[in-house]
């Protein structure tokens, strides 16, 4: 084992750079040396020896080196009563190494905390829920197995990231473009199986996927739906399972580890158009929506719609320090005339329509028309991009303004707005409160103003962006700040707590969930005794008895460990023996 930082985590020496700097060693406190619960020092270092056994002396990490392995961004490095640590990391390159690795937990009692490629940036990477617990990192189990686009599909390992994939279709000349989020150096599986979207053409990445492999806590390999059928033609093209469908148990889960899956993706499209709709005015969000929610709803616009606020846009284009010279937040007079230099408007939606030069055109004209009825004061532009010669479309030849994530081109472009509040010195880091919301301007509108004054009453710059689905939007309210600043760090959990406040008071359940906080928000499932949350605890106990998968996640603890949850004491004396 070693207590050497990983290095070459990434083949790609841009997103292994941006690795490095993202996870370099804290400078707030050292890593401290944890174990596992009820675990003694030489049982833990026995087990470490079996590691080593099965994956190497370079794959099992301790000491310094966990410095890859706890959230970047943490809040709490001061205050080892919330600071979220690893006892160790290990990282198997195979199913059968990774059985293996699932025996030695279980022969020790030690609880796993799993993950893919350990950028879930912002909910706390790959940092664990429960103290102690050993990281595992499926990094090296990263094939693409197959590419098939005469039916459109993908079948990758958790290792994989949307850059891997793209550059396996390049590489390979295949006639796909995968549906990619912001950043490429994150896993497909890791994204899909928290829900994550992109923003091309089935963007809403867990909705398109036919069929997994997973490995339960006892080290039983299971494949779901049509792939359980060997050699099956319609393993990754149907989602049709005869009797129940399971996939959805292994979304944002801990009842196995998803060791393969199957995406679809949607085929190179002879012409492509990337759109765009802005408002002038902060108050125009709920014309925008209504206008735009209801294309969505009649497929007009078939497409996921990517809206963001001035201010978040703003961050993507240099420090704060750049367009502010003064302390704090930037004022609204200051942010209008910032809108007039930059000619933006306050908010700017985007999507990207594929398919036909003939059908986009026709597409383009009904939805000017119906938003020059709707919302009259907003600007619509349509750049449409086709075939040449006889030749195929090439992604990247598409300009970055109009192309990038809606033409499928991974790339690091959202990376530098954790840079935002940052000076000379500082480390930068981004969170967020992510809510889950009804695709009305109402609606967002209320949840905008809410957070415009927590916002303001911590002294940040309000930066908001959402993805608006077919009836739902998923609402992220951003925030960056300097690491190293504790007024900073006060600030931010100030607001998130506040918007908690009042996302429960709504109604509204969340996206996703940071480990600090996913006890709290599982809390929110209320309705008979919190019956969901029993409901998948039994399931919990009864596929991994031990409890040493990923304990704690999503607010799911298995008995072995369920006095490690974290609930009000409202909560507490309302839900009875769980």
């Amino acid at each position: 084992m070693t207590s050497k930082l990983p290095v070459n985590t990434y083949a790609d020496p841009e997103y292994d750079r941006a690795h490095q700097k993202t996870f370099a060693p804290p400078k707030i406190a050292p890593i401290k040396s944890v174990l596992p619960p009820n675990v003694t020092r030489a049982d833990f270092e026995t087990a470490l020896r079996d590691l080593i056994a099965i994956v190497g002396r370079t794959q099992v990490f301790i000491g310094d080196a966990l410095a890859h392995y706890i959230d970047p961004y943490e809040l709490y490095e001061n205050d080892e009563s919330k600071r979220k640590m690893p006892s160790a990391a290990v990282c198997p390159e195979s199913t059968g190494e990774l059985s293996q690795v699932l025996q030695v937990a279980k022969k020790f009692n030690i609880p796993l905390w799993t993950f893919s490629r350990g950028k879930n940036l912002g909910y706390g990477g790959p940092a664990p829920r429960l103290n102690g617990s050993v990281a595992l990192d499926l990094h090296r189990m990263n094939r693409v197995l197959e590419v098939n686009d005469e039916q459109g599909y993908a079948v990758v390992e958790p290792g994989v990231t949307f850059q891997d994939l793209y550059n396996y279709c390049i590489e390979h000349g295949k006639k796909v473009w995968p549906s990619i989020p912001s950043l490429g150096w994150g896993s497909i599986i890791g994204n899909t199986l928290d829900r994550g979207v992109g923003y091309g053409a089935y963007a809403n990445h867990h909705q398109y996927t036919a069929g997994l492999e997973v490995m339960l806590g006892d080290g039983d390999l299971v494949r779901t739906g049509q792939w359980g059928i060997t050699n099956s033609p319609t393993a990754f093209v149907s989602k049709f399972s005869y009797g129940p469908s399971v996939e959805g148990l292994f979304l944002q889960s801990n009842l196995g580890v998803v060791t393969k899956l199957s995406m679809w993706v949607a085929p190179r499209p002879p012409a492509f158009m990337s759109c765009s709709f802005s408002v002038p005015e902060d108050e125009d969000i709920e014309v925008l929506v209504d206008a735009l929610a209801e294309m969505r709803r009649t497929s007009l616009i078939p497409n996921m719609i990517w809206v963001q606020n001035f201010g978040e846009i703003l961050c993507i284009r240099g420090k704060r320090n750049t367009f502010w010279k003064g302390e704090g937040a930037i004022p609204k007079w200051r942010l209008k005339e910032l809108q007039r230099e930059l000619k933006v408007g306050s908010w700017v939606a985007r999507w990207g329509l594929y398919g036909p030069e003939r059908v986009l055109s026709a597409q383009l004209a009904e939805i000017k028309e119906q938003l020059s009825r709707k919302a009259p004061t907003g600007t619509m532009e349509g750049f449409l991009y086709t075939e040449e010669n006889g030749k195929p479309l090439d992604a990247k030849s598409i300009p970055p303004e109009h192309g990038l994530m809606l033409a499928g081109v991974p790339s690091l472009f959202s990376l530098p707005l954790m840079d935002w509040p940052l000076g000379e010195s500082g480390k930068a880091a981004h969170g967020d409160y992510a809510p889950v919301l009804p695709s009305t301007g109402k609606h967002i509108q209320g949840w905008v103003r809410a957070c415009q004054d927590i916002y303001a009453a911590a002294d940040l710059d309000f930066m908001v962006d959402f993805f608006m689905h077919e009836r739902h939007s998923v609402c992220t309210s951003m925030y960056a700040y300097d690491q190293l600043s504790s007024e900073q760090c006060k600030n931010v959990e100030k607001a998130y707590n506040e918007m908690h406040k009042v996302a429960k008071d709504k109604g509204y359940g969340m996206y996703r969930g940071h480990v600090n906080h996913m006890d709290e928000i599982a809390d929110l499932n209320e309705f008979n005794n919190h019956a969901y949350n029993r409901f998948v605890e039994k399931i919990k106990d009864a596929v991994d008895p031990d409890g040493i998968l990923s304990p704690g996640k999503q607010g799911i603890w298995p008995k072995k460990y369920r006095q490690f949850r974290e609930v009000s004491e409202s909560s507490r004396s309302t839900r009875g023996k769980l």
